[in-house]
């Protein structure tokens, strides 16, 4: 298989890590192959963003590897950006039709969606400018894509892939919370209510302010949460910015377990992660399990992606076995097999 040309649309931390993964020649993987493709394997042909401040500059300005190639504007909608972002940056947008020529100019394999939460309509815009390009499209972000099925019948059509929808990091809050109601529930005991409450000082934590957008993560990160253990109560969601975390964020956990004799066991805890490194190694798996169901003629949407890479469609499997059928499929020696 020839190289994988990816194009990034949003160039904030998880693109910059994303960049290094593939570049830099001690990044220390995961899976050092995924459908038999190394990082390698990967190369990054374009990158939009709507942040005046990166555009016309170069990745490798940024990300201090990488090619080097211009990030251009990218496709934005006034009433989708939130109002503490469009009080933050100086937003350089372009139209729709002049995104996708310069996507056509660069003709990706696939398109890495990483805009920030909220931007519905600019993300279904560029799903659908792939989906008639023909690329396929991996979805970061919380707009929920994979539901409809006209868009999956207009991928299968060109032959192309969509995967999503918000992007599970590898070892993040939301992780940390559905292992633990899963290990709870096979172990005898029921939990009775639990939340997980963020904080952080990245760009995607200062547009969640916005309630529309705060309203919709929450009921993403619930759901995942909660498909671990149905009987649970189970809140989750970012609740402030602080400027001086960056790029940090801090979880906060809250569980109250109904234990032996209905006594009530209790955790109070405090988990303290980076976004971009803990994106990098998921998103890696999934543009190569991507490129790889693609090389065998599946077109469309792959369930097991999907389950293991993304927030929204992992409630109908544990975290666990999310991971086992996805390095059965991809990782293992027996993936042609499966």
């Amino acid at each position: 298989m020839s190289k994988i040309k990816v194009a990034l649309v949003g160039f904030g931390n998880a693109g910059i890590y994303l960049i290094n993964g593939i570049y830099n020649l001690k990044a220390n993987l995961w899976h050092k192959t995924v459908g038999g493709l190394t990082n390698k394997d990967i190369e990054v042909v374009g990158a939009f963003d709507i942040d005046s401040k990166k555009v016309g500059k170069t990745v490798k300005n940024i990300a201090g590897v990488g090619p080097d190639i211009e990030i251009l504007p990218s496709l934005s909608f006034n009433e989708e950006v939130g109002r503490e972002i469009a009080g933050k940056i100086k937003i350089s947008k372009a139209e729709s039709s002049e995104v996708e020529k310069q996507i056509k100019r660069m003709s990706p394999d696939i398109i890495l969606n990483l805009m920030s939460s909220g931007q519905d309509r600019a993300t279904t815009e560029i799903a659908k400018i792939s989906s008639n390009i023909g690329c396929s499209f991996i979805n970061a972000t919380p707009t929920l894509l994979i539901n409809q099925l006209n868009l999956i019948s207009a991928f299968k059509n060109s032959k192309s892939i969509i995967a999503g929808d918000d992007l599970q990091s590898q070892i993040g809050g939301t992780w940390l919370h559905r292992v633990m109601l899963m290990a709870f529930k096979k172990w005898g005991t029921s939990i009775i209510k639990s939340y997980q409450l963020d904080v952080g000082g990245s760009l995607e934590t200062l547009n969640t302010l916005d309630e529309r957008i705060r309203g919709k993560k929450k009921e993403v990160k619930g759901k995942a949460v909660a498909g671990e253990d149905l009987r649970s109560t189970v809140v989750a969601g970012t609740t402030d910015y602080i400027p001086f975390l960056e790029d940090w964020r801090v979880s906060h956990f809250y569980m109250e377990i109904n234990g032996p004799l209905n006594e009530k066991f209790t955790i109070d805890a405090e988990y303290k992660t980076r976004d971009g490194p803990n994106a990098l190694n998921v998103m890696l798996d999934v543009v190569r399990a991507v490129a790889y169901e693609r090389s065998q003629g599946i077109y469309g949407t792959v369930k097991a992606i999907n389950s293991y890479g993304f927030k929204s469609h992992s409630e109908d499997i544990d975290i666990f076995s999310s991971l086992e059928v996805f390095e059965r499929k991809y990782v293992n020696e027996s993936r042609s097999q499966a």
